[in-house]
């Protein structure tokens, strides 16, 4: 199915000062981006937590894992259907988005509350874009996080195993 629209329209109470200097109200129509929503969803639900915005390398970071776990979550779906030969597909998806959580753990982005809130918010980003762009997405992180894979040093390779084995086995219980 594919997804069309990449803006939301909605109605927002907005005030407003009239020439004579008295206050009033009136509902405005924006239109918003689903870049601008999840800054807007993050900024508000880091705000209630007490934290900073998130910054565009945390947000990017967030997208490309988000992105790279529905790749990962269709591809366990299709191997456990038989589609054997996307198991290394599989492989590669995961050792992608592993890298970027060991690239933020060793950023120093360990507050795993607050990961999760920006890899939840980007998951509902992504439900706005078209097909095309989601894949477009997926294919460009996937190749980021390969090469943030092949920039890491043994210790940070076997942390990334780990958390692959990890997910293979809770995707498709081997």
């Amino acid at each position: 199915m594919k997804k069309k629209s990449r803006t939301v329209t909605c109605m927002a109470p907005m005030s407003i000062i009239t020439e004579g200097g008295k206050a009033g109200s009136r509902l405005a129509v924006i239109r918003l981006s689903a870049g601008t929503i999840t800054a807007l969803l993050l900024g508000a639900s880091c705000a209630a937590a007490g934290n900073a915005t998130p910054n565009e390398g945390e947000l990017h970071t967030a997208r490309c894992i988000a992105a790279l776990e529905v790749k990962a979550d269709d591809l366990a779906r299709r191997v456990k259907a038989g589609r054997i030969e996307l198991r290394p597909l599989l492989i590669s998806t995961l050792d992608a988005g592993a890298a970027f959580i060991g690239q933020a753990y060793l950023q120093g982005q360990r507050d795993e509350e607050r990961s999760q809130t920006l890899r939840m918010a980007a998951l509902e980003e992504q439900k706005v874009l078209a097909e095309a762009d989601l894949v477009a997405r997926q294919s460009a992180c996937a190749k980021e996080g390969t090469r943030l894979l092949s920039e890491s040093d043994m210790l940070g390779r076997l942390v990334i195993n780990r958390l692959v084995d990890r997910r293979m086995q809770k995707l498709l219980g081997d």
